[in-house]
């Protein structure tokens, strides 16, 4: 029993050791560091949440409801912000979700087409229209899958890549 105990306490802590550490510096902030937003009303928005009583389709376009719950299922806790944001380089509002670690701004544009005119016109590492620079006030992520664009702001990198992964996986195709 002894000599398992201590394979499973070495296969432990191989594969604690091989989830530490991947070259990032803590508490890096790249060069940029707060972006130009203010809070939006997003009553409006064009893409709504289904009526009480519906659920939340699990394919096709992107939906607020898809998107809270695609974050769920990362095994994160989210809050849907009351206000919205808007930036002056893309044309639709976007619905904030926060973490306890970073802050999720989703776009939902109604076709992928209208997603790609504005995102197709940014610098997607620096998140800003090519040859301008935006400060962000923490480290940047651009997403984009479909008809959603998100731009993930966090400190913890590992939180990002989670957020980034379950969005960028995108939706499944609608049944035909």
């Amino acid at each position: 029993m002894t000599a398992r105990l201590r394979f499973t306490g070495a296969v432990a802590l191989a594969v604690l050791a091989a989830g530490c550490g991947r070259g990032e510096e803590p508490g890096r902030v790249p060069d940029t560091v707060i972006a130009a937003t203010t809070p939006a009303d997003t009553a409006g928005a064009s893409i709504s949440s289904p009526a009480a009583g519906d659920s939340c389709p699990a394919y096709g376009l992107w939906r607020p409801c898809s998107v809270e719950d695609r974050i769920s299922r990362a095994g994160l806790a989210v809050n849907r912000r009351e206000g919205g944001v808007k930036h002056d380089f893309l044309r639709v509002e976007g619905l904030v979700w926060e973490t306890s670690r970073a802050e999720i701004q989703v776009f939902i544009y109604p076709s992928e087409a209208e997603r790609k005119r504005d995102t197709d016109a940014l610098d997607t590492v620096a998140v800003a229209p090519r040859g301008r620079r935006i400060i962000w006030r923490q480290p940047v992520t651009l997403v984009t899958s479909g008809n959603l664009a998100a731009i993930v702001l966090s400190l913890n990198p590992r939180q990002a890549e989670r957020i980034v992964l379950a969005l960028g996986a995108g939706l499944p195709a609608a049944p035909r």
